[in-house]
């Protein structure tokens, strides 16, 4: 059904990632699919230290964040194909981006039943929801910050 799956992470929520990649591998229905997952580091979303750090330190934390989505896959079927990817920005902007890039035909993402906040600011699951070149799951958790 689903070929080219991505799936936004929020690696402080490790332990959703088993239900999202659970659904993705179940989304393509058994066929050779590519899922591609998704940290979008928004520490520097405003710059406001930029001048001041070390840019060697963010390269740690890039090389963290791949080995932490690697090591984070279980068992998959043989016929999927999985891709890490991490980018700076703003979450919902970098999911968008990040969908089209790679003509994703479905974003498999965790968001939280929705507060009295998400009235005044939204989420990123709703941005993406509102934008997005494809499909969109979204699973609910009480959780997630997305």
């Amino acid at each position: 059904m689903y070929s080219n799956i991505l799936i936004p992470l929020d690696l402080s929520h490790k332990e959703q990632v088993v239900e999202l990649v659970q659904i993705a591998t179940a989304l393509a229905a058994g066929n050779p699919a590519e899922i591609n997952l998704l940290y979008v580091d928004q520490s520097f979303v405003h710059r406001a230290g930029d001048p001041q750090f070390d840019k060697t330190i963010h390269e740690g934390h890039r090389k963290e964040a791949l080995k932490e989505m690697e090591d984070l896959l279980g068992n998959l079927p043989e016929n999927t194909q999985v891709n890490t990817i991490y980018r700076d920005g703003t979450a919902h902007d970098q999911i968008l981006e990040t969908a089209e890039q790679l003509g994703s035909d479905v974003i498999v993402m965790m968001a939280r039943k929705p507060g009295i906040s998400s009235y005044f600011i939204g989420s990123n699951a709703e941005r993406v929801v509102r934008h997005a070149p494809c499909s969109v799951f979204i699973v609910r958790s009480e959780d997630s910050d997305s």
